[in-house]
C-alpha cells in the first residue's frame, strides 16, 4: 500500500472539518436544536457523574445505549458549568472524529477527491441529520465515531496483511503470526476495544461489527492467532464491558432486548408503591394499540420518509413530521409534492446502492476468476481486490441495516419519520454510494466527444444537486429553525420560572418534558411521568417516582390540550379535588388547593 502524503486534498479536508465543527459550534451557540427530554435524561446522568458520584453504565432506563455522551458532559461541567450548550459540547469532538475517520476511510477504499466530496455532504446537511449529531440523547454521535473508526481500522488491517496463497505459504505466515510486529498487534488490540465500544454505544452498529469481522476472518486469518486473537478477544470484552456487567447485575424481561424496541426503549419496570390520591390508579382510558401497517406500507414508509430522513433528502420541499405520514383524505397537494420529491431521493439512494453493490460483485469476481485460472495477481491486483472487499462491506452492511428495518413493520410502515434515526448507518455508506456518480463526473470530464458529455451530464448535474440540497437544509437551520427552537426554549424557561416561584418542585407531567424540565431546573424540579391514559409512564430516572409519590398534594403540568389534561379534570372532578389551573406558555398547570390556603 502506498504511503501517505500531505497534499492540497488534506490540508482542504482539515479546513472542512474545522468549518464543520465550528458551523455546529455556532447552531449550539444560538441554542439550535432546541433542549428535547432524551437529552435531559443524558445531562441528569451527566450532573448526578459530576456531582453526586454516579457511574452510569447505560442510558438510564433501558439495557442497551452508551453513556459515553453523559461523561463526556460530566467533564463539561467540571470545567464551564452545567448547561445544555456546555452538554453538548463533547459531541462537537465525536463529529470531528467522525469526519476525520470517514474521509481517511474513503481514500483507503476510493479516492482523495472522493474523499473531499464525502466531506463536504457530511459538513452539510438536512436539519433532521444534523440534528441527530447535535442532540446529546445517546446513539448516533458515539456511534458515527465508533464504527467509522472500526471501519477504518479494519480496513487498513486487511490492506497491509501479507499474502498467503498457497499452503507452504500459510505455514510461514502461522509463524510469523506468531511474533506479528508490535503495531499490528496494537492494532488487532485496538479494533476489538473499538468493535466492543460500539456495541456499548448502540446495537445498530452489529451488523458493520459483524461485516469488519467477516473481513478479518477472510484476508487476515493467518494473523488472527495467538496473541493477536486472544488480544483482540480479550479489549473486545473489555469494550462491552459496562453492558456485561449491567445484564449480570440487573435482570431484565425479554421484551426489552428488541433493536427497535420503539421510542422509548426498554428498561421500563412497574412501581411497587402506591399511587399518589389515586389520582392516576383509576379507570383510565388506555392508550390506543399499535397501528399494524398494511402489507407493502413499510416499504413505501421506508422509500418515501425514513431514507430521506436519514439522508438529508428532506432538505428540499420540507414538510413537518406529522404531515408526511400516514397520509389521509386532508393531506395538502404540497405534503403530496414533497413527498414524490422525497421518494425520488430515497428511489435515488437504492438505486445508487445497487449499482455501487453490482460493481463492487463484480470486481471481485474478476479478480478472483483470474487467481482460479491458476495465474497469481499481482500486488496491485490483490490490493485492488482488497478495496471491492471493502467497499462491498461498507454496502452490504448498509443494506442489511435497511432489510433489518423493513422487517419491524411498526417502524417502517406507521412511524417511518421518527423511526429514521435507526437508518443512521446509511452516511457510514455514502463514499461508497456517491461513488457511481462521481466516476460519471470523471468521464464527464475526461471524454472526447460532447455527445458522450451530454450522456453523462446529468450525473454532473446530481452531484450538484445533492451538494446544494445539502446547504440549502443547513441554510435553513439558521434562517428559520433557530427563531423556533429558541422560542421552544423560552417556553420551558417561562414554565420553570413560574413552578419555582410558586414552589412547585413535585411534579407529575408528560415523558416530553419531564427529564428537561429536571435538568434545566438542574433539579430544583422532580418529576414523574404519566402517560395519555394516565398511567404511570417511562420514567427514565427511576427514583425520581418515589420522591414525587411521598408529596400529599403533588403539581400536575401538561401541554395544552394533551389527553392526560382532560382525563385529570374528569378525575378530580369526580372524587372532589380541588386544584387551581394556570396556563403558562403553552402549558397548564394544576395546583392543590390545600396549598393554596
Amino acid at each position: 500500500m502506498p504511503k501517505a502524503r500531505f497534499d492540497g486534498y488534506d490540508l482542504c479536508a482539515g479546513a472542512i472539518i474545522l468549518l464543520a465543527t465550528v458551523l455546529r459550534f455556532a447552531m449550539i451557540s444560538l441554542g439550535w436544536p432546541a433542549s428535547y427530554n432524551d437529552e435531559g435524561t443524558v445531562g441528569l446522568m451527566a450532573l448526578h457523574i459530576a456531582y453526586h458520584g454516579a457511574h452510569p453504565l447505560l442510558y438510564y432506563g433501558q439495557d442497551y445505549m452508551g453513556s459515553l455522551e453523559a461523561y463526556l458532559g460530566a467533564l463539561a461541567f467540571h470545567l464551564f458549568g452545567p448547561s445544555t450548550l456546555t452538554l453538548r459540547l463533547g459531541l462537537l469532538l465525536l463529529f470531528a472524529g467522525f469526519l476525520f475517520w470517514m474521509y481517511r476511510l474513503t481514500i483507503l477504499l476510493y479516492s482523495k477527491s472522493l474523499a473531499l466530496l464525502t466531506l463536504l455532504v457530511l459538513a452539510l446537511g438536512s436539519p433532521e441529520v444534523i440534528f441527530r449529531e447535535l442532540m446529546v440523547a445517546g446513539g448516533p454521535p458515539d456511534y458515527f465515531f465508533f464504527t467509522s473508526l472500526l471501519m477504518l481500522i479494519t480496513v487498513w488491517l486487511i490492506l497491509t496483511a501479507r499474502p498467503s496463497s498457497s499452503q507452504k505459504q500459510e505455514q510461514a505466515s502461522a509463524k510469523r503470526a506468531q511474533r506479528l510486529p508490535w503495531l499490528r498487534l496494537l492494532v488487532y488490540a485496538a479494533w476489538g476495544a473499538v468493535a466492543g465500544l460500539a456495541i456499548w454505544s448502540h446495537l445498530l452498529c452489529i451488523p458493520f461489527v459483524v461485516g469488519a469481522a467477516i473481513l478479518l476472518a477472510i484476508f487476515c486469518r493467518h494473523e488472527l492467532r495467538l496473541p493477536a486473537l486472544a488480544l483482540l478477544i480479550v479489549c473486545l470484552l473489555i469494550g462491552m464491558s459496562p453492558q456485561i456487567i449491567y445484564k449480570i447485575t440487573v435482570p431484565v424481561s425479554p421484551d426489552e432486548n428488541s433493536l427497535f424496541s420503539g421510542s422509548f426503549g426498554g428498561g421500563y419496570r412497574e412501581p411497587s408503591y402506591p399511587p399518589v390520591q389515586g389520582l392516576h390508579r383509576s379507570q383510565a382510558t388506555i392508550a390506543p394499540k399499535a397501528i399494524a401497517p398494511v402489507p407493502g406500507q413499510q416499504v413505501a414508509g421506508t422509500i418515501l420518509v425514513s431514507i430521506p430522513v436519514a439522508t438529508n433528502g428532506t432538505a428540499i420541499c420540507p414538510v413537518a413530521s406529522t404531515d408526511a405520514w400516514p397520509f389521509t383524505s386532508q393531506t395538502s397537494t404540497y405534503t403530496l409534492v414533497c413527498t414524490g420529491v422525497h421518494g425520488a431521493w430515497g428511489l435515488g439512494f437504492l438505486v445508487l446502492w445497487g449499482v455501487a453493490t453490482a460493481a463492487a460483485v463484480t470486481g471481485i469476481r474478476r479478480y478472483r476468476k483470474a487467481a482460479a485460472s491458476g495465474r497469481d495477481l499481482s500486488a496491485k491486483d490483490r490490493h485492488e481486490m482488497l478495496r471491492e472487499a471493502g467497499r462491498l462491506t461498507l454496502l452490504v452492511c448498509a443494506g442489511l441495516s435497511v432489510l433489518a428495518f423493513l422487517l419491524y413493520p411498526q417502524a417502517a410502515g406507521v412511524t417511518p419519520w421518527n423511526s429514521a434515526r435507526y437508518l443512521v448507518g446509511l452516511l457510514l455508506a455514502l463514499p461508497a454510494v456517491l461513488c457511481p456518480l462521481w466516476e460519471m463526473r470523471q468521464a464527464f470530464l475526461s471524454a472526447p466527444r460532447w455527445p458522450t458529455r451530454c450522456k453523462t451530464g446529468s450525473k454532473y448535474v446530481l452531484l450538484a444537486c445533492i451538494l446544494l440540497t445539502c446547504l440549502f437544509g443547513t441554510v435553513n437551520i439558521f434562517a428559520t429553525q433557530v427563531t423556533q427552537s429558541r422560542a421552544l426554549d423560552r417556553q420551558q424557561q417561562d414554565l420553570i420560572a413560574f413552578l419555582l416561584h410558586q414552589g412547585d418542585t413535585r411534579v407529575y407531567t408528560g415523558y416530553d418534558d419531564c427529564n428537561r424540565l429536571a435538568f434545566l431546573s438542574n433539579e430544583k424540579i422532580v418529576c414523574a411521568v404519566l402517560d395519555n391514559g394516565f398511567q404511570p409512564g417511562l420514567d427514565r430516572y427511576f427514583p425520581y417516582r418515589a420522591v414525587v409519590a411521598e408529596v400529599a398534594h403533588p403539581t400536575y403540568a401538561f401541554v395544552e390540550n394533551a389527553p392526560q389534561t382532560v382525563l385529570f379534570e374528569q378525575k378530580a372532578a369526580q372524587r372532589h379535588v380541588t386544584y387551581q389551573k394556570f396556563l403558562v406558555a403553552g402549558y397548564v398547570v394544576y395546583e392543590p388547593a390545600q396549598r393554596l390556603t
